[in-house]
């Protein structure tokens, strides 16, 4: 039985290419793919390839490393001999005829939302990690057909089901895609799943969910109804006629794919119960959602043509990704699931994150983006001291533009007004913008230049100024110890991997020092210290009081003097002046839609 929805496409659309996908033993963890295709150039090798990156993730997986038993033939049957050209790219010898059928298997046990998984419960496929293309025939139409292994899976997808398809298990299920885009664009689950459906101004939702945990569904699908209506009403329509969204619950999983049709999440399951582990979640639905507009359609010049062959490089992804951000908990504020005060302190842990970052000073938000295909994907022991998240700053940056904005204008724009604007003058059409058109938006908002705010914020790697956008809103930032007696400052970071090192903070007394990431911490002054006990014990030390501290770098044991520096503040909290002037009060209520004293 199949549940994709939003009309039927005739079969007179019918594709001159043409997929088949076939999970027969899932417990080998190996996709079947087959692809039909017609009209090819009998006297010309063919050429096929499968993409190196998924459209919303910016990193090269090389997803052509999982593809084995490739073989093409004749539409009678007669094999064709072909070749690898590169790593990701098939040639095969010429047809000789106007058909050929490519045959493959996929190896799919990698539970992302950006990669294949296949096991005894269900399939999960991503199509840019699974459907092959003829390079210049990607604006083609495409048909899908999938075939379960079980009667009793289900397939869940956002392409539009063939009006002549049926819905036997031997014979499965097809459906159409516009082009290659819109087919790579559509991930499919089959398998046991739940499902839930709602409307908003008659568009239908579909809620799909696989796997176990605590998850209160209904609750689940009543606040996604709440996140879609407030996110409908900010742009001022629905750009879809259907939309999904796909929910896999898994053991410590995290992360979410935008698509133009659907969303896929994946999230721990078994932290759901938990009141901020759900607001979490209910964050990452309405950040895949908002990029239905933002992103998917509403998107740079650099994505307006996808080059699946290779990165494309986008340098305004601190808006891309960090506008979302900002706007996921904006968004659950408007739908009633925050107070303002709940999101007042999720933007105070925003500013402690990044404040304890160093490579804020390092890194600018322009550069972040260009490099998300080197760096914010691929971490290291320095990420910490050379790297920002345009995620995180990005966030944070739009948030202050916001502000900024909303004072400049005395209430009358925001950044609310110029994602409207760009989304009116580039969205609706589909059309790319330049960071000149982005810019300019801003500045239509305010009705101001806007020059020196991106110039420090964007462009450059200026300290925020938070006060200074925070006052004419009523509000300040605060500085406090995370501890009543906190330690001096050392500058080792870890990550719960025992007692081994995985940062050290460029400039620190222990960077100074010599000690690095990988060192196994040891003793403290010769006795026995672990990463758990370690603020405990440097507690017991004054500013510039010098201490022993014992690591292993390598097998060899060394031991280091090293100055203590003064304790460093490390919780940043957002709170309300004690008067407001009436210019404050309307800015704060214009932002929050209330006044915090009268919450």
């Amino acid at each position: 039985m199949g549940i994709a929805q939003g009309g039927v496409a005739a079969p007179s659309q019918l594709s001159r290419q043409h997929f088949t996908v076939r999970m027969p033993e899932p417990a080998n963890h190996l996709l079947e793919v087959e692809l039909q295709i017609q009209e090819v150039d009998p006297e010309v090798p063919l050429q096929l390839r499968l993409p190196v990156w998924t459209p919303g993730s910016y990193l090269v997986r090389e997803y052509a490393r999982h593809v084995q038993e490739f073989q093409a033939a004749t539409e009678q049957g007669i094999p064709l001999a072909w070749r690898k050209v590169d790593k990701h790219t098939w040639e095969i010898e010429p047809p000789r005829c106007s058909a050929v059928a490519i045959r493959y298997r996929v190896y799919a046990y990698e539970l992302t939302v950006r990669t294949n998984h296949l096991d005894l419960t269900h399939a999960y496929f991503n199509g840019a990690a699974l459907f092959l293309y003829v390079p210049g025939r990607e604006r083609e139409p495409y048909t899908l057909t999938i075939i379960p292994p079980k009667p009793d899976w289900h397939v869940a997808i956002s392409l539009r089901p063939l009006r002549s398809s049926s819905e036997d298990a031997a014979s499965g299920q097809s459906f159409v895609a516009a082009d290659y885009d819109e087919l790579v664009d559509s991930p499919v689950e089959v398998g046991l799943h739940q499902l839930r459906s709602f409307a908003v101004e008659g568009i239908p939702h579909y809620f799909v969910v696989w796997g176990a945990g605590t998850l209160n569904l209904e609750q689940a699908v009543a606040d996604a109804e709440k996140i879609v209506r407030a996110t409908a009403a900010f742009f001022g329509e629905l750009p879809y006629d259907r939309y999904w969204f796909i929910v896999h619950l898994s053991a410590g999983g995290f992360g979410g794919l935008e698509h133009k049709y659907s969303a896929t999440l994946n999230y721990s399951g078994l932290e759901l119960h938990q009141p901020q582990s759900y607001r979490r979640f209910l964050a990452l639905l309405a950040h895949e959602l908002f990029h239905a507009w933002n992103v998917k359609r509403l998107r740079p010049l650099a994505l307006e043509k996808i080059d699946y062959n290779q990165e494309n490089y986008v340098d305004c992804l601190w808006f891309c990704e960090g506008a979302t951000s900002y706007y996921e908990n904006v968004i659950l504020l408007r739908a009633g699931i925050l107070s303002a005060k709940e999101f007042l302190q999720i933007l105070s842990e925003q500013i402690s994150r990044l404040q304890r970052t160093p490579g804020r000073a390092v890194q600018s938000l322009q550069e972040a983006s260009f490099d998300a295909w080197i760096k914010l994907y691929r971490p290291h022991e320095n990420s910490l001291n050379s790297q920002v998240s345009y995620y995180l700053k990005g966030a944070l940056v739009c948030w202050l533009l916001d502000l900024h904005i909303r004072h400049l204008s005395g209430g009358q724009g925001s950044l609310d007004t110029a994602l409207r604007d760009l989304w009116q003058r580039f969205g609706r059409t589909e059309k790319g913008y330049s960071n000149q058109d982005l810019q300019e938006a801003f500045e239509r908002a305010a009705g101001a230049d806007l020059s020196p705010f991106f110039a420090a914020y964007v462009d450059g790697t200026e300290e925020l100024d938070y006060n200074a956008y925070l006052h004419p809103f009523g509000l300040t930032l605060k500085v406090h110890f995370s501890r009543p007696n906190p330690p001096p400052y050392l500058g080792l970071n870890f990550n719960g991997e025992g007692n081994r090192i995985s940062a050290v903070e460029m400039g620190s007394p222990a960077q100074k020092a010599g000690i690095w990431a990988g060192d196994e911490l040891v003793a403290l002054d010769g006795f026995r210290v672990s990463a758990a006990n370690l603020p405990e014990r440097l507690a017991a030390y004054q500013p510039h009081q010098a201490i022993c501290l014992s690591v292993f770098q390598g097998d060899q044991l060394k031991h280091f003097w090293i100055p203590l520096d003064p304790p460093r503040p490390d919780v940043y909290t957002l709170e309300a002046l004690p008067e407001l002037t009436p210019a404050q009060k309307a800015l704060q209520q214009g932002w929050l839609g209330s006044l915090l004293a009268q919450e």
